[in-house]
């Protein structure tokens, strides 16, 4: 009579969880596990345990399934060995990068870009030829001002406003989005958020969802301008919003352009213009991709024309005096995108940082 116990292997994608105290989280593994005597769907949730227990999120399984025992034992090798310690100890674990761990976690990452902030738009407006709004224009004294925008640019009256914190990590916007693709769900207990795979419907949801933050500040910027623009002596103003993102990155550029174009139209009366920054930076730890993005591509107005020219050139500046060594170290440098993980009844739900081949792996084939 056979007495060895059933062996489940269980093949997963994960991320390191910000706690986990050698790798960075966007540094992609792929983790394998062998569980011995266990129900098969008791084995993924025992796998998942494993998983948050060692520092580790889940972005999907890429495998699951029950080995037989005299086919491992003929193909030998470690596969075998990991068998018999699964067997022996009812668990096995392996983790493996699926680049080449060159920076470890505590160790500076060179290359992610400089980070943009309020002052970079400062003097992207002052080199545009525009200004902070003075105190008189914003209705009162430096110690009492009234609602107010920041910046006149021509006949533009324009309010600054920032992304800095990821949305998706807030929990009731966690519980709705995972409610929306609760009907998506393949089998087991964790899933890849993939907004483009949902209805036309869903979408809408989805997006009505995520775009709170953007929508709240749409409206306090048209407050804001709307009040200026009444301030300012007589003249044919136009209002407009900024928006620098440079944290909610569950929201790609093209995405957030799109969202706020609709909010200025929907929400506002006073916004007639949208300009979106983004900034985002890819890393690998070998390889890193350094992206911004300035919307509109192609602006009428001389001034958003002057702004998008002067945008451009300051951030190739500054990149090559980040190049050179040159960079002011005061002005910090950008995250690298991680991904964002939150679980809700019982279920996991993975939005993942999109990937890079190293060029150190392509090199050694």
């Amino acid at each position: 009579m056979n007495t060895k116990k059933r062996v489940h292997r269980y093949v997963l994608k994960a991320y390191p969880s910000k706690s986990h105290p050698r790798f960075h989280p966007w540094q992609k593994a792929t983790v394998v596990l062998f569980l011995a005597g266990v129900d098969p769907h008791e084995g993924e949730k025992i796998a998942l345990n494993e998983l948050v227990k060692k520092h580790w999120i889940p972005e999907g399984f890429e495998l699951r399934d029950t080995l037989i025992r005299s086919k491992v034992e003929a193909e030998g090798g470690q596969i075998w060995e990991a068998f018999l310690q699964a067997e022996r100890d009812g668990l096995y674990w392996s983790e493996h990068l699926d680049s080449v761990p060159v920076s470890h976690k505590g160790e500076p990452i060179w290359g992610t870009g400089p980070r943009l902030t309020e002052t970079f738009i400062d003097n992207l407006i002052s080199e545009s030829g525009g200004r902070r709004v003075t105190v008189e224009e914003a209705g009162g004294s430096l110690e009492k001002l009234e609602k107010n925008a920041d910046y006149v640019l021509g006949r533009y009256v324009l309010e600054a406003k920032q992304l800095e914190n990821e949305g998706l990590d807030v929990p009731t916007r966690q519980k709705k989005v995972s409610e929306i693709f609760g009907q998506y769900l393949a089998a087991g207990d964790v899933h890849r958020i993939d907004p483009y795979r949902l209805s036309d419907a869903d979408f809408e949801k989805y997006w009505e969802i995520v775009g709170v933050p953007v929508q709240r500040r749409i409206k306090d910027a048209s407050k804001q301008v709307k009040a200026t623009i009444a301030r300012l002596l007589p003249g044919d103003f136009a209002g407009g919003v900024i928006l620098l993102n440079t944290g909610y990155l569950t929201i790609p550029h093209n995405f957030l352009v799109a969202m706020a174009e609709r909010y200025a139209t929907k929400d506002s009366s006073s916004i007639r213009t949208v300009v979106v920054i983004s900034s985002w930076t890819v890393t690998n730890g070998f390889d890193t991709t350094v992206n911004y993005g300035f919307h509109p591509h192609e602006p009428i107005a001389y001034e958003l024309l002057k702004l998008r020219d002067v945008f451009w050139s300051t951030v190739e500046r500054l990149m090559t005096e980040m190049v050179q060594g040159k960079l002011d170290p005061d002005s910090g440098m950008q995250e690298p995108m991680a991904p964002v993980y939150f679980t809700h009844d019982g279920k996991s739900f993975t939005f993942g940082v999109p990937e890079m081949e190293s060029s150190f792996d392509r090199k050694k084939r």
